[in-house]
């Protein structure tokens, strides 16, 4: 199981260090908060799933993740490995003193070269709460700034046609639908059903979803189903009408088209080409061995 250390709580900084170390065994669920997050990956999860988006966390040379105040989001791995990561929690309230107009932007995702000067700093602050000086408090807020910096320089992008401050009580009700629908997405989910079981009417339940999401309740429960045939064709050699059934599909012509537009090939290449790596994977490790 994942385990996660919270950083030197004591020094009473507007900001939350958290060490993650252990097994991904189950995903971090949809969950949202006030502060800002910024995820960095060092070995072993999948991918990230922001407002409706799926992001590759872990490659060679990672980039951070940007997780904006109020996003919805999760953490995800195909399959029980090994995790180990860094994640900087950024108080909502100290931004808003920091840059005043934090509520009339939104941070965008960062391409390598502000990447890379990004994700210095988690490490950086990481590096002063272990320092022995007694002011460590001012070395962790100097990087703190500098992050800020970056972030409002280079990511920045005003929001448009977007609720500027959304209840919290809409965001725990649309983050309890998606993770009802997270949990069952075999059955036979419309939006009449989630209407009913939710007591919200159609009507509501749509603006909740678009507004938070950016997506239809449809499109979101395809994405998800799109997701489970994903894992199945990782863990199993069931036939495709199966696993179609299996995931909520009615038939395999609609999982193909949904699977196709999410992961941009179909079930039967996606499990063709996963063969292939596991094949070349075992002649490399026999090759290896052979070496030695």
């Amino acid at each position: 199981m994942i385990q996660y250390e919270k950083i030197n709580d004591d020094l009473n900084l507007p900001i939350k260090l958290i060490r993650f170390e252990g097994d991904i065994c189950e995903p971090i669920h949809k969950h949202w908060h006030n502060s800002l997050e910024i995820v960095l990956p060092i070995c072993g999860a999948e991918y990230g799933w922001v407002d409706g988006k799926y992001h590759i966390l872990y490659k060679e040379n990672s980039l951070p993740l940007i997780i904006n105040s109020r996003s919805i989001h999760a953490c995800e791995s195909g399959r029980p490995k090994p995790y180990i990561g860094l994640a900087l929690q950024i108080n909502y309230h100290f931004l808003k003193e920091v840059y005043p107009e934090i509520d009339h932007i939104y941070f965008k995702q960062p391409d390598e070269e502000v990447g890379t000067l990004i994700k210095k700093h988690p490490f950086l602050i990481n590096e002063y709460y272990e320092t022995d000086s007694n002011h460590k408090d001012l070395l962790i807020y100097s990087a703190l700034y500098h992050l800020i910096y970056l972030l409002v320089e280079h990511l920045s992008i005003e929001k448009k046609d977007k609720v500027e401050l959304k209840s919290e009580k809409n965001k725990h009700r649309i983050t309890s639908i998606i993770n009802y629908i997270d949990n069952n997405y075999h059955e036979d989910l419309t939006i009449e059903v989630l209407s009913d079981v939710f007591h919200l009417s159609e009507g509501h339940l749509s603006k909740l979803f678009k507004e938070n999401l950016g997506m239809t309740i449809k499109a979101y429960i395809s994405q998800t189903r799109a997701k489970e045939v994903r894992q199945a064709l990782l863990d199993s050699d069931l036939p495709l009408i199966d696993i179609a059934i299996m995931c909520g599909f009615p038939n395999v012509k609609s999982m193909n088209k949904v699977f196709k537009d999410l992961y941009h090939c179909t079930p039967n290449k996606f499990r063709h080409n996963f063969k292939k790596i596991q094949v070349y994977s075992c002649i490399f490790l026999w090759i290896k061995k052979e070496l030695r």
